[in-house]
């Protein structure tokens, strides 16, 4: 097979290949030998019908799967050797192939491509700003305040209050007041001050174990997804509930919260050396501030990544890639689709071209090894946590059971294409920031959200 290119315009060209009969007769002559061995032919035993019959019932079909898979690698082997890069694939250029595969020994088909643009980035010239979220005072608060009770004492009271927890079963009524037949059961557990309704909530204050406490979980959970996981059922499912449900409670859970003293400073920051609550307070800012580092992220790329495709000084082969979004759509866009939206499928295009160089030049990649680290630190901090007085048979013990349950976390793909996409984005965001001018500004939760809300309006 010969392969031919052919340039149409500045960054469009196309394919010529050309076959003839010597590039597929061993190949076309082995394949029916084959369906002659294994054809089922009445009035014939296996291997015995007529090669001409076999070539009646099979030469076309096999002809054209041959020739068309030897095109393929013809096309890519050229553009590989001949270090063409080229933006989607390949389009068949209907109008000038034109194949009779009844009559036909040799063939030329054409093929339209896009040559992808050259062009440098020039990031240093870009200016974007970073915001630092610094949280409120009340968000502070309730912060440490959850530290004290992660770290607390638990209790059964006899009695509910408004921060317990109770254990139960939850069951739905019909309109008579009866456990509906065939209606929504679950052992479950609420947070009381997790309900929405004060009035539900003011039911299971001052109950004991074994009390009854009867509401409509709509009102009490108007979130579908929270009634959902509580209910352990269907999110769609969970939508339509709006009865009334019975909750018999089994057990009354309570965390006395920690004395704001060096005992929670140090099991909270073990081995920090916080001394003093303002300290304590300084490194619980900083936590905090941490959980809003991806939202801050994420706004910055955002940001960052429109300036500098609109600062991208080079073109697309605009006409080639709009055919080419049609036939990638796989019929789910027309033309008229593309047309109207292909400023939104430009910049996304372009992107990729600048995100690929971004890549080579500054090694944007992710290891497996990373992943699997970052699962080994999650599992640290979260159920592997070093204990007390641990001795080196323990901490070996530890150790081990934390690296098998990390190679098997490898082995579910989309948590670990989760956990590669995190990583990845995180590198991205930091190389921008190392290499745009970048301004740092500190702002609070509330202006941040406004910020956010302006940019989606």
């Amino acid at each position: 097979m010969k392969v031919t290119k052919e340039n149409t315009g500045d960054l469009t060209a196309v394919l010529t290949i050309n076959i003839s009969e010597e590039d597929y007769a061993q190949k076309l002559d082995e394949q029916l030998k084959t369906h002659r061995r294994k054809a089922n032919v009445p009035g014939f035993r296996p291997g015995q019908v007529p090669m001409g019959m076999i070539k009646k019932m099979y030469e076309l079909p096999v002809r054209a799967d041959i020739i068309e898979k030897g095109m393929s690698e013809a096309m890519y082997e050229f553009l590989d050797k001949e270090k063409i890069q080229i933006m989607g694939y390949p389009l068949a250029n209907d109008e000038k192939t034109k194949i009779d595969w009844e009559t036909q020994k040799e063939f030329t088909f054409y093929f339209d491509i896009a040559l992808q643009p050259e062009f440098e980035l020039n990031l240093d010239k870009i200016e974007e700003t970073y915001y630092n979220i610094v949280p409120s005072d009340d968000m502070l608060d309730k912060f440490v305040e959850d530290l004290q009770r992660r770290f607390g004492q638990f209790s059964s009271p006899e009695k509910v209050e408004e921060n317990d927890l109770v254990y139960g079963e939850l069951s739905e009524l019909d309109k008579d007041g009866n456990i509906k037949e065939d209606g929504a059961l679950s052992t479950t557990s609420l947070s009381v001050n997790m309900i929405a309704d004060k009035e539900i909530q003011s039911l299971f204050i001052g109950k004991e174990k074994d009390a009854e406490v009867i509401f409509d979980i709509a009102k009490a959970f108007p979130n579908e997804t929270d009634r959902a996981a509580m209910l352990k059922m269907d999110k769609e499912d969970a939508k339509d509930l709006n009865t009334n449900f019975k909750f018999v409670i089994s057990s009354i859970n309570r965390i006395a919260l920690h004395e704001l003293n060096e005992e929670l400073f140090e099991k909270a920051y073990k081995a920090e050396g916080i001394a003093t609550l303002e300290d304590f307070r300084k490194r619980a800012t900083k936590d905090l501030s941490e959980t809003y580092r991806r939202e801050s992220d994420r706004f910055f790329t955002n940001e960052a990544t429109q300036k500098i495709v609109k600062g991208a000084n080079f073109e697309l082969p605009d006409e080639f890639m709009k055919r080419w979004l049609v036939s990638n759509s796989q019929e789910k866009l027309t033309m008229e689709q593309v047309e109207a939206e292909y400023e939104m499928y430009r910049d996304s295009l372009k992107w990729q071209l600048i995100e690929t160089k971004l890549l080579e030049k500054f090694s944007l990649e992710v290891t497996k090894d990373e992943v699997k680290t970052y699962f080994k630190e999650a599992l640290l901090g979260n159920y592997f946590p070093e204990g007390e007085n641990e001795t080196e048979e323990e901490t070996k013990q530890r150790l081990e059971a934390m690296e098998s349950v990390s190679e098997n976390m490898m082995k579910n793909q989309d948590q670990t294409k989760q956990v590669y996409d995190y990583l990845y984005d995180q590198k991205l965001t930091q190389t921008l920031r190392d290499n745009l001018k970048v301004e740092e500004k500190s702002v609070t939760v509330d202006e941040f959200t406004k910020m956010v809300q302006d940019q989606t309006k």
